[in-house]
């Protein structure tokens, strides 16, 4: 079978870093090809070779071909790409956006708009809104879009469905097979495991080395200790009827839209609290006004105590935080981070040295203490950053997605880091699209549209629904609103 993509030992190394180790590999032509590990491996350096953004230190690469050290100009007219972390420009429209990649392809939306039809018309209602107003969907079939608009025979794609809930990954991964449909060759890689299992082959590749190269079925089951890793236990004996959060009724609306409406629920001192929903119901929304952060239109919200359109720095300085997009200082070393926070947070000099160090023992990155935070893999940063979030001993600390692009194992780890938080009292609220992490909370909610549709314990919820996992719920709660929503853009 013809191979469109051509590896043949190639080595790359960042100063003492060896992000690749004499990989060789073949794609095929017209296959989905996944590309799986750990975070740090090598897959984005992988990615940015082949797309003629980086050379190799040593051995060759060509695609359709060409070769990606001298033969750039070709290859880069025949590929669309997807960075792993967002390519579009925010301040930018959805048309603009558009209109501004096919420039730079020397074409015209108009030219090639039969190529994206059927993607650009499911975001065409929302062209006159700036890209990063948009939800993690609808991002992400912009992004393809702009990447399709000048017909590329091969599509890289970098972890396209990090951050996006589990309704969009489905349609997004349904819109990639009708684009292999067509021919089109598609290279990609990603942290979830079910998107992995619709790959026609993978390779496993970790420590910069290309480890085996099989069906999903052979790799899932040979490398299922990093990939699929057992579930954790725990229960918390924490958790009692004295709440920490209190809603009632609240609602928060920009405008006419209305994205919080009239909430109301409890979180109890102790528990782990799984708040869930597509992007857009209003997940952060409503957990911006829980910490302090946004005032409500009406409504009414407790926290410890505290009410957040009166006492909002009450609420800053009783709650740790860690949010979706990276918050820590990426030019500072893993200590100077924490002395950083530290000090921010009020915590007494005095024990900033001895809390650092036990904090740095405990999530293994003591000989780290000097490295620069933006030298550190994904998940150690993201390790880092909600250890941070509890430096200062708060009794409620809230995560939004914190484990967003993470692989498997280190999404685990994670969890036992938050296991371990629960066990100090810490009152534990959550936002996340992996299903396989709802399960750990001790209850969740699901919003859809503004409104909390289903709150109870994950067994529950399943009993409820007749569904063997909170996937299955989850498409449930989910599949209704996102046909009315077509229904209302179409009218």
């Amino acid at each position: 079978m013809e191979h469109i993509i051509e590896i043949n030992h190639v080595s790359k190394r960042y100063g003492k870093v060896k992000a690749l180790l004499d990989v060789t590999l073949q794609v095929r032509k017209g296959e989905v090809f996944g590309l799986i590990g750990p975070d740090g491996s090598g897959k984005s350096t992988l990615f940015r070779i082949l797309t003629t953004l980086l050379l190799a230190d040593s051995g060759t690469a060509t695609v359709n071909g060409w070769n990606t050290a001298k033969d750039f100009k070709q290859i880069r007219r025949i590929v669309g790409y997807m960075p792993g972390k967002f390519s579009l420009y925010q301040d930018l429209t959805v048309k603009e956006n558009l209109e501004f990649f096919a420039t730079i392809f020397h074409t015209t939306v108009a030219a090639h708009y039969e190529q994206i039809r059927e993607i650009y018309e499911q975001i065409a209602p929302f062209r006159d809104r700036q890209a990063g107003a948009l939800s993690g969907g609808m991002k992400q079939k912009l992004a393809l879009c702009c990447a399709l608009i000048h017909e590329p025979a091969i599509l890289f794609l970098d972890e396209p469905t990090t951050g996006v809930d589990p309704v969009s990954r489905k349609e997004f991964w349904e819109i990639l097979r009708r684009l292999q449909e067509r021919g089109i060759t598609i290279m990609i890689s990603t942290p979830f495991m079910d998107e992995a299992r619709r790959c026609d082959r993978i390779a496993f590749i970790q420590n910069g080395e290309i480890k085996d190269v099989d069906s999903p079925t052979v790799i899932l089951e040979r490398f299922k200790d990093i990939l699929c890793p057992p579930p954790l236990t725990h229960k918390n004996s924490l958790t009692d009827s004295q709440p920490v959060i209190q809603v009632k009724q609240l609602v928060k609306q920009f405008g006419n839209f209305t994205a919080v409406d009239h909430i109301s629920f409890e979180v109890k001192r102790g528990e782990i609290f799984g708040f869930l929903g597509a992007n857009g119901a209003g997940k952060t929304t409503a957990m911006r006004i829980l910490c302090g952060l946004s005032r409500p239109t009406s409504g009414e919200a407790l926290v410890m105590g505290y009410d957040v359109r009166t006492q909002s720095e009450d609420i800053k300085r009783h709650i740790g935080y860690m949010s979706q997009k990276f918050s820590l200082y990426e030019d500072l070393s893993v200590r100077e981070n924490i002395r950083l926070f530290a000090g921010i947070y009020g915590v007494p000099d005095k024990d900033i040295a001895p809390r650092s160090d036990q904090t740095l023992h405990r999530i293994g990155l003591f000989d780290e203490r000097d490295t620069l935070v933006k030298e550190l893999p994904l998940g150690w940063k993201q390790r880092l950053a909600f250890s941070i979030s509890i430096f200062h001993e708060p009794r409620l600390v809230f995560l939004d997605e914190p484990t967003g692009g993470v692989d498997p194992a280190t999404r685990r780890q994670f969890w036992q880091f938050i296991y371990h938080a629960a066990d100090q009292g810490i009152t534990i609220f959550v936002t996340t699209h992996y299903m396989d992490e709802a399960e750990y909370c001790d209850r969740i909610s699901i919003m859809v549209d503004g409104q909390i549709k289903a709150l109870d314990t994950p067994a529950n919820l399943k009993r409820r629904f007749t569904a063997k996992d909170l996937d299955e719920v989850f498409q449930q709660l989910t599949r209704n609103a996102t046909n009315l929503s077509k229904q209302n853009h179409e009218s």
